[in-house]
């Protein structure tokens, strides 16, 4: 096994705006004729704004009994599962987010965790009760970047004026290897921007995103 070095990293955000998309097809997910998971074919279009939900059609026909994941570009068709016919029939306006790779950045960090409630109580035997139990609650996530300020420049994305507008970000961290990217990825907002100066080195950014919502994990584009 090869060890990974910090060099194969890479970071994605995406814009504040979003643009929209007729008519854009997807890809059935499915591996059976009744088919439930499509994600959209165009792959720099899978970045969805949460402040607008797509409009799927089947068959030119609007479908409402879906759920969507616009982290991925994903629809996942709660209701009735599509046959064969119709899933070659699935399209959608999106309202998606440009992702593009941050630049000055030089260190990511992300942790995940799960709440564990101690759920111990007293024994219903003779015996004493002697280890703790404990049943997962919530989970949550944050992501730390490090970034060298490079001067004002409107390809560096201002997160200070985020945080100002409480604007969130779909943020990509990635590691390829091999050919083959392996990321998480995840909506957030900026929880915290710091600047730190020395007068013999580079001006340097922190900042501190908090994971709203679920992170997903996958190795395709």
């Amino acid at each position: 096994m090869v060890a990974l070095t910090g060099k194969a990293a890479k970071v994605k955000v995406t814009s504040a705006s979003y643009s929209t998309a007729a008519g854009e097809a997807f890809t059935s997910l499915s591996a059976t004729t009744d088919r439930t998971e499509f994600r959209i074919t165009d792959g720099t279009k899978r970045h969805w704004t949460q402040a607008v939900p797509p409009v799927v059609l089947v068959n030119s026909t609007a479908h409402t009994d879906f759920v969507y994941n616009p982290v991925q570009g994903k629809l996942t068709f709660t209701g009735t599962p599509l046959t064969t016919a119709e899933s070659a029939q699935v399209t959608a306006t999106v309202y998606w987010v440009t992702a593009s790779y941050l630049p000055w950045t030089r260190e990511w960090s992300a942790d995940f965790d799960t709440d564990m409630s101690d759920i111990t109580s007293f024994s219903t035997t003779a015996s004493d009760v002697q280890w703790r139990t404990y049943t997962p609650g919530l989970s949550g996530g944050s992501i730390d970047l490090g970034r060298i300020v490079a001067g004002p420049s409107t390809a560096v994305p201002q997160f200070f004026d985020r945080l100002n507008v409480g604007q969130d970000v779909i943020t990509e961290l990635s590691v390829v290897a091999s050919g083959t990217t392996y990321k998480v990825e995840a909506y957030a907002q900026v929880a915290d921007v710091g600047y730190q100066t020395d007068i013999a080195s580079e001006v340097t950014e922190s900042v501190t995103l908090q994971v709203t919502g679920q992170m997903f994990y996958a190795t395709t584009e």
